[in-house]
């Protein structure tokens, strides 16, 4: 690949378009290609001044836009922690009826590569609501808009977690992966007053303990997941801050699971071989190793900015 190609893909990362494991510089290109002609005709559309139905779910017009204002905050968190600033993406504020503790969330098609951030009405006017801040949700959902094309569940809610400035968030956020995980944490909890009402009203000898064994043992499990998941995460940061890495945290977002086993099951010292033989082989680590391995040293204010603790 000549350096003017690798340049423009490395702009293109640094504008959030990261590239997926298998695809080539060509199809990346076209993919990004179609990405901003489909937020160019919706940019279009929304201009004409009328209301634009989206994924047949609900309704957004430019007076519930989010302001590139509050878009820039929340870019700026994820510049300094993971290297990507979205500009593309737009934000609305949603004005139907929604759940007492909804916030907000991302919302799109990852096949056509369209997505728009969604948050609570009352973040108009107040920039927190419960013990959110509105920077934040914005980040975590651009965390999401940024690395699905990576289809990596596994992971996800970890690196959004890391944008909240809460220290609980960050260590419980990847617990609940998907919402079979939520499920099947609350209905052994909701099922306990009926296996309790049933002991107490039809047979003293009813097994309630076994309902209490599963409301324990799901969480315990779920906990237990996210140990692992943030152990594998740690070690792979560990050998990449001593072998000198200028952005490791850059790095690990952009990391499959089976990637950063890799990094972690070597030493500092092979860092560099290995991801010189990653980049032979994958376009996306071409432009890992030009932004946070080659010759990109972050000038020395910026360094002290950046905060790589969980």
């Amino acid at each position: 690949m000549n350096s003017e190609t690798l340049e423009k893909l490395a702009a293109l990362d640094s504008a959030g378009f990261l590239i997926k494991e298998t695809e080539s510089a060509g199809e990346f290109l076209q993919r990004v290609e179609n990405t901003e002609k489909i937020y160019a005709d919706f940019e279009a559309e929304l201009a004409s001044g009328e209301k634009v139905r989206l994924f047949d779910l609900f309704e957004v017009s430019s007076d519930c836009r989010i302001s590139p204002e509050l878009t820039a905050e929340a870019a700026g968190i994820t510049e300094k922690l993971y290297g990507f600033s979205v500009r593309h993406v737009p934000g609305f504020y949603l004005t139907k009826q929604v759940g007492l503790l909804w916030g907000g969330c991302m919302i799109g098609d990852p096949e056509e590569n369209f997505a728009v951030f969604l948050l609570r009405d009352a973040f108009r006017k107040k920039a927190k609501f419960l013990n959110y801040r509105r920077e934040e949700l914005l980040a975590h959902e651009l965390c999401h808009s940024v690395r699905q094309v990576l289809d990596d569940p596994t992971l996800e809610e970890y690196f959004a977690y890391q944008t909240s400035p809460s220290g609980l968030r960050r260590y419980l956020g990847n617990c609940f992966i998907s919402g079979s995980d939520a499920l099947f944490f609350l209905l052994p909890v909701m099922l306990l007053p009926i296996a309790e009402l049933l002991r107490a009203l039809w047979n003293p000898s009813f097994p309630s303990w076994i309902f209490w064994i599963i409301a324990v043992l799901y969480p315990l499990y779920l906990l237990w997941r996210n140990f692992c998941s943030r152990l594998l995460v740690g070690q792979a940061r560990k050998v990449l801050v001593k072998s000198g890495c200028i952005h490791p945290e850059a790095v690990l977002f952009r990391c499959t699971p089976d990637e950063l086993l890799d990094i972690g099951n070597s030493g500092a010292d092979e860092i560099d071989a290995l991801v010189r033989s990653k980049a032979e082989k994958s376009v996306r680590w071409q432009v890992i190793e030009k932004r946070f391995f080659r010759q990109n040293e972050i000038p020395g204010d910026e360094k002290e900015e950046l905060n790589y603790e969980n």
